[in-house]
């Protein structure tokens, strides 16, 4: 495989990656979608920020995708994640709707409406603002009030006392400005609630399973305590999600941001990038066909670096997605029934967050630690 990436001081840019956005019985791509796009990232070192900033036709695709009817994304029935990240997601809005009692709540980027309904089942009454078809349609069967647009904030300039969002900051470009909107449409004492990822240890270690074309922002503390304070919140709590690597967040419109900031973790991660790159190329040629990969999102970014589109097997453990396609990769997804005998074998895991869990899986069926691989393994092998 030829090397498809370049990586310099600020900046890494692979040449084209598959766009995660849907699961198909084909792999064909939609019309007016790409299957694959480039994807190229740079650090905000002001605001400790590690972003992806898309050119005109990505970006027109990415808000096409925002508006299909998919599958990849949004928590609903098929996604195989309401009772782990959906109930975790929805026990932390729930608790901090509680302790603000809120009379007039928003979600940004609804979805389904799982969240909408949840709220819905303890007593909260909570509008929608999102505007894909996938939305509008679960909006109608779960009769939920939704906004079907874009989210700007001049339709609810001061008056949301709560607006939260799940998976939704990361996607969002010129993320300040976002947060200034939302600062905007909530009322004094105002709270603004969000889950969203947390890159930061993918950026200490220079890993880039975290790419992924709809994410366009990949966080730190710094940079999310940063962003929000120059938006005007203040009072910010940031703690860990109870399932994955998530930051949830608290924010109040007024009162003064902390000032104790942690120390920035971004400078020196495309140099990181670089190793570990290098040290995925070659055990990706040493091991050809002889390996799988687990977790499709998380290998994709390493795969498509050697320019490896479909000659290797992927492999989740949801089982929903069993023989379904992600656009611009040419192999079906596998699951755990389908695990190959362990002899000559191995596995290179994608995910740091679930590494352990899944190298579990794989010592049930008969492979040995020494045939499991991650990043982290490969890049402290590399080291010098």
């Amino acid at each position: 495989m030829s090397r498809h990436w370049t990586a310099r001081e600020n900046s890494l840019e692979i040449k084209e990656m598959p766009f995660y956005w849907r699961l198909t019985d084909h792999g064909n791509s939609e019309d007016g979608i790409l299957g694959r796009m480039p994807i190229r990232i740079h650090c905000l070192q002001d605001l400790d920020l590690l972003e992806y900033q898309p050119a005109p036709a990505e970006t027109a695709a990415l808000e096409a995708a925002y508006r299909q009817d998919a599958n990849i994304g949004f928590l609903n029935p098929e996604s195989g994640q309401i009772a782990t990240y959906g109930a975790s997601v929805n026990r932390f809005f729930l608790d901090v709707v509680n302790a603000h009692r809120p009379r007039r709540i928003y979600e940004i980027g609804c979805g389904a409406g799982f969240s909408i309904s949840y709220l819905k089942e303890h007593g909260w009454k909570v509008t929608g603002i999102d505007p894909s078809e996938y939305s509008l349609q679960w909006s109608e069967r779960l009769g939920f009030t939704l906004l079907n647009t874009f989210f700007d904030g001049t339709e609810l300039i001061g008056e949301a006392d709560f607006i939260y969002c799940n998976d939704v900051f990361e996607h969002i470009s010129n993320v300040g400005d976002f947060a200034a909107r939302v600062w905007r449409a909530l009322a004094p004492g105002g709270v603004f609630c969000f889950a969203t990822t947390n890159s930061t240890r993918s950026i200490e270690l220079g890993d880039i399973s975290m790419l992924e074309h709809q994410h366009v922002n990949m966080f730190t503390e710094r940079s999310i305590r940063l962003i929000l304070a120059q938006a005007g919140f203040g009072l910010i709590e940031i703690r860990s999600g109870s399932y994955g690597n998530t930051f949830q967040v608290v924010a109040v419109k007024g009162g003064q941001p902390d000032r104790d900031l942690p120390a920035a973790i971004c400078p020196g991660f495309f140099a990181r990038a670089e190793r570990a790159i290098d040290a995925f190329a070659a055990f990706h040629a040493a091991m050809g066909e002889n390996c799988s990969y687990y977790v499709p999102l998380r290998c994709i970014p390493y795969l498509a670096a050697v320019g490896d589109f479909g000659t290797r097997s992927v492999f989740d453990s949801n089982p929903a997605w069993r023989d379904k396609y992600i656009d611009g990769y040419g192999r079906s997804i596998r699951t755990v029934e389908d695990i190959p005998p362990a002899g000559g074998r191995c596995f290179f895991v994608g995910s740091l967050t679930f590494f352990e869990d899944i190298r579990c899986t794989l010592r049930d069926h008969g492979y040995a630690d020494e045939n499991i691989f991650s990043i982290v393994r490969l890049s402290a092998k590399a080291a010098p």
